[in-house]
């Protein structure tokens, strides 16, 4: 790896490392968030199956700027 690589290769790795604990202190509040996005598909009227494909498709951020 030259000189340069290493170095970007090193702002990023602690650019990481220094976003881990915010990550993993938010994925509390991504699991009650999908799991109570799951549940309204539900008691709209979606069976089980189609809430879990929608979920699992768009995560907890449905709408018009989810993906497909």
């Amino acid at each position: 790896m030259k000189p340069h690589e290493q170095a970007e290769y090193e702002i990023a790795k602690a650019a990481i490392e220094k976003g881990i604990p915010a990550m993993l202190a938010a994925y509390p509040s991504i699991a009650k968030l999908t799991m109570s996005y799951y549940k309204e598909l539900v008691k709209e009227g979606f069976n089980e199956q189609q809430a879990l494909y929608i979920v699992a498709k768009q995560g907890y951020l449905a709408g018009p700027t989810s993906s497909e």
